[in-house]
């Protein structure tokens, strides 16, 4: 695996080598869920791109951005173990060099950002365009591949791409759990192994609540219910339960014609905040 620290070096390597480019962007602290991404890259790209930036832009909070652990010699060998061609391991200086400006500023991703994680983080999710759009520009690959745990965050970028009218398919991979069905996230390491127990919970709940959508709860109901269940928990602390249209993003009504029906919730579990999903229904 070669591994480039610079745009400009990697860019001059990548215009020598033919082929279908697979992307896959990371925050590090690597998992068996960015091991999918990069291998399920290699069955259909001849070169798979990965890197791990801890992009500042789309942190709310200073203490989250000091804390988000950061493990690249392990991550490099994990990457190089499973597959992946090339790792971009930037500084912050050279993502955004000075005097950069950045294409996405006044994009408008309209009610996709006013709920969930838009409403919680605000801003945070116009640092998420800003960094994927600055490394989709300088790795150009065909596919970008993101993970189902961070569904919203999949639509933003698709709407990015839209509005940018980039050049590259997103393929989404399903979200990888651990036996107990807690989603695999680089803050999981953070937990306490009692909090690591409870975590696991979460999932058990999101189940429920697609079962009893499924069963033909009334969702805004659904989701109040939820909140007080998941509050019960005296390690939880849920910030939303919000049962809604996959494509649009929007609070789902019991009748509504959708593609795809989603469940969602963020909860902090001690001092972590985690996210997860779970897909109720699709046509």
């Amino acid at each position: 695996m070669k591994t480039f620290r610079t745009a400009a070096s990697l860019r001059t390597y990548l215009d020598t080598v033919p082929g279908l480019i697979a992307f896959v962007p990371t925050m590090g602290a690597l998992h068996d869920g960015h091991v999918a991404l990069i291998r399920a890259a290699g069955t259909t790209h001849d070169l798979i791109v990965a890197s791990i930036f801890v992009n500042p832009t789309q942190f709310n909070q200073a203490t989250d951005l000091v804390a988000y652990p950061r493990t690249p010699r392990e991550d490099a060998l994990l990457l190089a173990a499973n597959g992946c061609d090339v790792l971009y391991l930037p500084s912050e200086e050279d993502v955004y060099p000075e005097h950069y400006r950045d294409p996405t500023t006044g994009l408008d991703f309209g009610p996709l950002v006013e709920v969930m994680e838009g409403a919680e983080r605000p801003g945070h999710f116009d640092g998420v365009a800003q960094v994927v759009y600055r490394l989709l520009d300088v790795v150009r690959p065909v596919t970008l591949f993101l993970g189902q745990k961070d569904y919203q965050q999949v639509g933003i970028v698709r709407s990015l791409v839209r509005q940018m009218k980039l050049d590259v398919a997103i393929k989404v991979i399903p979200t990888v759990r651990e036996q107990d069905g807690l989603a695999l996230s680089s803050r999981n390491r953070r937990l306490s192994e009692v909090e690591r127990n409870a975590a696991a919970s979460i999932n058990l709940h999101l189940k429920a609540i697609a079962s009893c959508v499924r069963a033909n709860w009334e969702p805004r109901a659904l989701e109040k219910r939820a909140l007080h269940e998941l509050t019960r928990h005296p390690l939880l602390a849920p910030e939303y339960v919000s049962i809604f249209d996959g494509d649009t993003l929007q609070p789902w009504r019991e009748g509504q014609a959708a593609r795809e029906i989603v469940v969602a919730t963020a909860v902090h579990c001690g001092p972590v905040r985690l996210i997860d999903n779970f897909i109720v229904r699709t046509t």
